[in-house]
């Protein structure tokens, strides 16, 4: 297992150094936040059972299976790749810390598979980080690591202000909380809306701490119609395109989030935040899939397991029109998937409230890093030398 760790993270390295991104770059840095869909290998370094460091996982993946819940790009890859950035390393290792490397064209993840905004989601399969205990990371980097990186607080302040934050989460508080009465209570304590109400109050709370700690540009994804989504479907027998109960129960989330976000906006100071209307775009992929370019939109790629996870079961093979599929298995969305909805809020239009991201950074001014060109080639490449120091070390601690 540890040898496996060490490969994995020098073939991250390796695609660090030589993936050449020919894009300008649009800020100094992303840094994304959520669950399996945006999660790059973070839940490769804790105990659980929701993972996917095996094959078929990363077929179209240039290092293979890295832990993307993906054949290939997750949303955070697409986006890293449109902002002129860098794939991000997991930023999660064995000991529950992180390990850190500045680079100035770099995108930082700490996305956690079974990861909910909710303590306790996703906890029946083994150890979680919630999104709490990810901005919990978060505020370690700023405060320990970052301090080392710059020269001021003020350095810090630019970078953080002119990079972009991306949340992704809430799906996993329906799919493997609320939607899981015999092993979770939420569903006897809670009616829907008193839950959506729940879920936003500690997700507002929670961008409010992201927003003191340097966070100004924000783009927060809704919750997908995960009634529509296989493994949704497969656990309630059902035999219909869609759960549309279910649905429901996501779209009072969504209303009630919307309005958190407008709530946000208006009080929190220098803040850009962008609705990501993930919901109203996935569903238009699943009910009028021949815009989008594709052909397969309610039966998973690959083979499912039997263990209610949704997951692909470890190497087997999958389908070969993985570019015309929208779910790479029951819980995922493909990389052809991932591509349409991360480049439609990327620069699309009619997904985003108020903006899409493009838009919304030429009107915050300033995209670059704040520091001097003679700082900027210190840190590229004494970045380039950690990089290399910390993957040796990484190789002898595991070997």
């Amino acid at each position: 297992m540890e040898k496996t760790l060490a490969s994995l993270f020098l073939s991250l390295l390796f695609l660090q150094l030589f993936c050449v991104k020919s894009q300008s770059q649009l800020v100094p840095a992303l840094h994304v936040f959520g669950d399996s869909a945006v999660d790059v290998g973070n839940s490769l370094y804790l105990n659980t059972s929701f993972r996917a460091d095996f094959a078929p996982y990363g077929i179209d993946f240039l290092i293979g299976s890295s832990g993307r819940f993906s054949n290939g790009d997750s949303i955070a890859d697409v986006l890293a790749t449109a902002l002129g950035l860098q794939y991000s390393f997991p930023l999660i290792n064995g000991t529950n810390t992180t390990s850190f490397v500045y680079s100035e064209n770099q995108s930082f993840n700490y996305a956690y598979g079974s990861a909910g905004i909710l303590p306790e989601t996703g906890g029946e399969m083994g150890e979680t980080l919630s999104l709490r205990q990810q901005i919990g990371l978060f505020k370690q980097i700023v405060e320990i690591h970052l301090s080392q990186q710059f020269n001021s607080s003020e350095e810090i302040s630019q970078f953080l202000g002119d990079s972009l934050f991306a949340v992704y989460i809430g799906s996993n508080d329906y799919i493997n909380n609320y939607l899981q009465s015999k092993r979770y209570n939420s569903s006897r304590q809670y009616n829907t809306e008193q839950f959506a109400q729940l879920l936003v109050k500690e997700y507002g709370d929670l961008l409010s701490e992201l927003h003191s700690l340097g966070a100004k540009r924000m783009v927060v994804f809704e919750i997908p119609p995960i009634g529509c989504y296989p493994v949704v479907l497969e656990n309630m027998k059902s035999n219909l395109k869609c759960a549309e109960n279910v649905n429901d129960m996501v779209s009072i989330f969504n209303n009630k989030l919307g309005e958190k976000l407008k709530e946000l906006s208006s009080t929190l100071k220098d803040s850009n935040i962008i609705l990501a209307r993930t919901y109203g775009l996935v569903y238009d992929m699943i009910n009028n899939s021949s815009a989008y370019g594709l052909e397969e939109t309610a039966e998973p790629c690959c083979e499912i397991g039997k263990d209610e996870s949704g997951l692909c079961v470890p190497g087997m093979t999958a389908c070969e029109k993985r570019k015309t599929t929208l779910f790479w298995d029951q819980a995922h969305i493909s990389q052809a998937g991932s591509e349409i909805i991360a480049m439609k809020v990327f620069n699309g239009s009619g997904f985003t409230t108020p903006a899409n991201i493009v838009d919304a950074i030429k009107l915050g001014g300033k995209t670059t890093t704040s520091q001097s060109p003679a700082t900027s080639a210190a840190h590229s490449g004494t970045s380039f030398n950690l990089l290399l120091v910390l993957a040796f070390s990484v190789v002898l601690s595991l070997s």
